[in-house]
């Protein structure tokens, strides 16, 4: 679906069609340099328009024949696979998949433009805990460097309905939810038994736990990789070795796909989690058919923002991961969205595209773009985080303060983060793109097999894939 930059601006393209592409083609002169930039399509429309008004000042700015299209994500993600692979990719392209799936496959086979310097000028600004995920092997030029170059990230929380939990009869301040592991789950469980017996009519087909199991959502990867944390596990050591074999590792991964089996087979979530895709732990919460879900963005509430904002300041509410069955903080896992630079780009003007870059993250300019997300994405920059608007939120009708953008940012700068594994080894590419642990979760929630037998599945394709890299 396409629209000219005019239509766009007119009629603000972008809110009626779900999925496809906007394409914004300049008219091309002789005279001008050229830059061609493919940009995921944001989720809401103002993300589009700030950055197609970007587009336009850079356009104006610096003379330049500038070609922006937006793209849905998973068509973005199959349109780089075939650019990359025919050696026709753009100047810039921004895909959320970049981090998981295109920056650590397409460094290693030495298709990215080192971005070093770009990020070395930026690093006075950044939260550099958040760099790592660009930190990439180009396995040509025989070198860990920059790739790529961070701009926002998403981690998990959890959302939950505060007037289903009243409903419920019980205390639904976010200050009195019990915090440590087997208390947090057992809290959503009540929650549910509590309503149904309330209200076995109304309330049957409404579950306390939207935990997304299926094994194809990224969403289950999320799920996987924090419980994983919790129970002190991890897949790769530093240095990019595959650890998952190991005595205390095995044992957490054990106790991690126990954990997720034990909740589906217990009845407290949705029978259909097991096919669910990304969106649906989303749709599941707008309808009410779940008291809670975790999810990685801030989209549900940004949702009820836009369409009841009384959903959004009174009924609805953020909270942290529980502490772990050990007692100790969570870790949080952090998937930082990148932009990159392929070397066989349509005009092959590095400098400009770097340019553009550096134009596209100065402060106001990107503060303006990331906060037309809604809070869904938080930064990269430290000027741009310390905006009230993600230390103190949105202010509702009467002062309502904001229940949910304060705990997402003291989540990325209070917290202990680390970002996904993928920069470790190129393979997590594929790891990551074919869910090896959500299809081990559908080993034992819908195969029955033991959690050893589905982890050591899951292992040894891990193994086969890193080895496939060498």
């Amino acid at each position: 679906m396409a629209h000219t930059r005019r239509e766009f601006l007119k009629t603000a393209a972008g809110a009626a069609a779900a999925s496809g592409t906007l394409a914004f083609p300049m008219v091309s002169r002789a005279q001008q340099k050229k830059l061609t930039v493919w940009w995921n399509r944001g989720y809401y429309k103002e993300e589009d328009e700030a950055m197609l008004k970007i587009a336009e000042d850079f356009r104006k700015a610096k003379n330049v024949d500038l070609d922006i299209s937006f793209t849905i994500q998973e068509d973005l993600l199959k349109k780089i696979h075939s650019a990359m692979a025919a050696r026709r990719g753009p100047d810039v392209a921004f895909c959320f998949y970049n981090d998981w799936e295109v920056m650590p496959k397409y460094a290693w086979e030495g298709k990215l433009v080192e971005t070093t310097d770009v990020i070395n000028e930026l690093k006075p600004r950044y939260i550099e805990k958040f760099l790592p995920v660009a930190h990439v092997y180009d396995n040509v030029a025989k070198k860990r460097a920059y790739y790529g170059v961070p701009i926002e990230a998403q981690t998990m929380h959890i959302h939950y309905w505060r007037d289903l939990v009243k409903e419920a009869g019980m205390n639904d301040d976010p200050a009195k939810i019990p915090m440590d592991w087997n208390g947090y789950w057992d809290f959503w469980r009540k929650a549910q038994d509590a309503l149904r017996k309330k209200d076995p009519a109304k309330y049957a087909k409404v579950y306390g736990l939207g935990v997304t199991e299926s094994s194809s959502a990224t969403d289950t990867i999320y799920n996987f990789e924090m419980a994983l944390l919790s129970f002190g596990g991890t897949i790769f050591s530093d240095d990019g070795k595959v650890v998952a074999d190991q005595g205390a590792n095995r044992e957490a991964i054990l106790k991690t796909l126990k954990f997720f089996a034990d909740m589906f087979n217990s009845g407290y979530v949705p029978p259909d989690t097991l096919n669910w895709s990304d969106g649906d732990n989303n749709a599941n919460f707008h309808s009410k058919s779940i008291v809670m879900t975790p999810n990685p963005s801030v989209s549900i509430p940004a949702h009820q923002f836009f369409n009841n904002p009384d959903n959004y300041f009174n009924k609805s509410a953020t909270i942290e991961w529980p502490d772990g069955p050990d007692g100790k903080k969570p870790t949080y896992m952090v998937a930082v969205k990148t932009i990159i630079i392929p070397k066989d780009s349509a005009n092959k003007d590095v400098p400009l595209a770097k340019e553009f870059i550096k134009f596209v993250l100065e402060p106001k300019r990107f503060g303006e773009y990331i906060k037309g997300a809604n809070g869904r994405w938080f930064p990269a920059f430290k000027d741009v985080a310390s905006d009230p608007f993600f230390s103190k939120g949105q202010a509702g009708k009467g002062g309502a303060v904001d229940p949910h953008l304060p705990t997402v940012t003291r989540i990325y700068l209070e917290r202990t983060t680390r970002v996904f594994e993928h920069y470790k080894n190129p393979a997590n590419s594929q790891i990551y793109a074919e869910n090896v642990w959500g299809k081990a979760m559908s080993r034992t929630n819908v195969d029955k097999w033991t959690t050893e037998k589905a982890a050591d599945e899951a292992i040894g394709r891990i193994k086969t894939i890193v080895a496939q890299w060498r």
